[in-house]
């Protein structure tokens, strides 16, 4: 993939500084420079921030579907001026040139296909879509659909998000934030090294599987302690303690009897109360009935119009009488399913209405049953020594349930305790499969460790301490893989991008030798601030030595103007103010930003 040309549609949201194509962005091999230049080369401390380099690289990621949100605050903030314009990428994916369209009035989809022959599509299919041209690798023994889409684009386009943003470029390995784990984006690295990923891919499934059960194990663990103020080891006493006060309860109110010479009343009150029983625990089993349905209620079966539309494109390049029946038949599908859905509603709703009437009438004559049963004990001296029965019912259904909701969380805990452990084991298994794996790929780790010293000789000429190693994660528990990068004064914020800088050229280098399909660009916004001129200087010539070996990639760079490059930094003819401005794909200044 190769970048060609970046515009809108009107013409004229933003600028490029470059009279030839004012309005358009034409990107080229090698170094595309985002420059910012001074208006007034006397003027030391004009400050070139806010000229709007890195939203020339935000205008790239949108096209590419990043987020338009809050996240990328600097963009966001630009929403009003966006509106109304849609902003345009063509580029070139084995010989065959694409174009993106997308607006931020309607971010969430965009126009993309071969030029002239453009679709209609949702950011979530446009991503498969993208990962198909972009990254199609049909020889790769690894797993390539478990990736993202947008993780992947994250790697060779490194920008700055916020203003203030101070985290980018700190790790080459985490290449998103610092909040992601590494066993997520291991798979990643492995891609693009052109190493089988599927058992990195399985290790972060599963590593996501044991965090996401112990989060259900603490929360299971939570709620028995905040309801039942217990620990979740003691439930199995408490349990069996309910159980025994239940069993108990039972046997009273079975056992009811009242004296020998009151037989007959016994025996009226006897029926009296089986017969409140009875009515107590259908009234019992209609109310769960009642919320059972009124749970089944509320979960509509609709079907939404984005779907309906959805199934209407299908056949949206059939003749016309085909698609006038085929239309015809989806909306009688459509009515069809939603009569079938309004006609489940009415039965629910009828069926409610019918069990809350019969609560209603059995709950009548429940009352009407124990006033009479309470007349009889009028005429026992003992009538004070009698609970009602009603209510001994009532906390013996309590009770009951509490067993019944305890009794479910302990299940749900011991399930959960049983999956989290054969994960556990699929785990450990996986650990002696890694060091298998890395003993296997010795010889093209041995290679890529090569490039990635010739590269680092190339930029740090003057340095001998650098690394890069690949080994099996004996000490870890979750990674399996440890990819480790290290150089020379590594609590350096310059050196800390330098380990970025070499190791993501090492990277395109590899793809390339090795026919990976991916993007053929990088962009590192900012990368050389705070870095030594020298650096950039070698950069410079070792990626203009790789174009004229033939291999082929664009290096898109934010930088401005800050002093003069001397002698002491290398061959810096080719990069004085002027010639950079000459080269530059975009020119920005204080009197000519980026935004019209």
């Amino acid at each position: 993939m190769f970048l060609k040309r970046l515009y809108s549609e009107p013409s004229g949201l933003f600028r490029s500084g470059k009279p030839e194509h004012p309005h358009t962005i034409v990107f080229k091999e090698g170094f595309n420079f985002i420059f910012g230049k001074k208006d007034n080369d006397g003027d030391k401390k004009e400050s070139l921030n806010g000229l709007g380099k890195s939203s020339v690289c935000d205008l790239i990621d949108f096209c590419l579907l990043a987020d338009f949100s809050t996240k990328n605050s600097r963009f966001f903030s630009e929403k009003q001026r966006l509106e109304n314009y849609a902003i345009v990428l063509e580029f070139e994916v084995k010989d065959t040139t694409y174009i993106i369209k997308r607006s931020t009035n309607n971010h969430s989809s965009i126009m993309l296909g071969e030029i002239g022959d453009e679709s209609s599509f949702e950011i979530k299919d446009a991503k498969g879509k993208l990962l198909n041209i972009i990254f199609d690798n049909p020889d790769y023994l690894g797993k390539l659909k478990e990736l993202s889409y947008r993780t992947l684009m994250a790697f060779f386009m490194k920008i700055h998000k916020k203003s203030n943003a101070k985290s980018e470029f700190s790790d080459p390995i985490n290449f998103l934030t610092t909040g992601n784990a590494i066993y997520e984006l291991l798979p990643y690295h492995f891609f693009l090294l052109g190493f089988d990923n599927t058992l990195l891919c399985e290790n972060s499934n599963i590593q996501k599987e044991v965090k996401d059960r112990q989060k259900a194990i603490n929360q299971v663990k939570k709620l028995v302690e905040e309801n039942y103020n217990l620990n979740i080891k003691k439930v199995e006493t408490q349990l069996n303690k309910l159980k025994n006060e239940a069993k108990k309860m039972k046997s009273a109110v079975d056992a009811f009897k009242l004296a020998e010479q009151h037989k007959d009343i016994e025996n009226t009150l006897n029926v009296l109360t089986t017969e409140i029983k009875n009515l107590s625990e259908q009234n019992f089993w209609i109310d769960k009935k009642i919320k059972s349905y009124k749970e089944s209620y509320e979960l509509k079966d609709t079907i939404s119009d984005s779907k309906i539309r959805g199934i209407e494109k299908l056949y949206a390049e059939l003749n016309e009488i085909f698609q006038d029946k085929i239309s015809k038949s989806l909306k009688d599908a459509v009515n069809f399913r939603k009569r079938i859905a309004q006609s489940r509603e009415e039965f629910l709703r009828e069926e409610i209405l019918e069990l809350e009437t019969t609560i209603k009438h059995q709950e009548k004559k429940i009352q009407a049953l124990d006033t009479e049963r309470q007349k009889l004990f009028g005429f026992l001296k003992s009538k004070e020594a009698f609970k009602d029965l009603t209510e001994a019912f009532y906390l013996l259904g309590e009770k009951e349930k509490e067993i019944s909701d305890l009794d479910g969380k302990v299940r749900v805990y011991k399930d959960l305790q049983k999956q989290k452990t054969e994960s556990d084991a699929k785990d450990n298994g996986l650990k002696q499969q890694a060091v298998e794996l890395i003993e296997n790929l010795k010889t093209e780790i041995d290679a890529f460790e090569m490039l990635f010293s010739t590269v680092y000789r190339a930029i740090y000429p003057e340095s001998e301490e650098s690394g890069f190693s690949i080994r099996a994660d004996y000490e870890g528990k979750k990674n399996k893989v440890d990819i480790s990068i290290y150089f020379d004064k590594d609590e350096s914020k310059g050196w800390n991008k330098g380990r970025t800088l070499v190791y993501d050229i090492a990277i395109m280098i590899n793809t390339i030798q090795k026919g990976i399909n991916v993007p053929k660009f990088l962009i590192h916004d900012g990368i050389f601030d705070g870095m030594d001129k020298a650096h950039f200087v070698a950069l410079y010539h070792y990626v203009q030595g790789l174009q004229q070996k033939g291999t082929k990639f664009q290096y898109i760079v934010t930088m401005i103007e800050e002093g003069q490059l001397s002698e002491n930094f290398g061959q810096t003819d080719d990069l004085t103010t002027e010639k950079i401005a000459e080269q530059a794909i975009v020119v920005l200044s204080k009197r000519e930003p980026l935004w019209s």
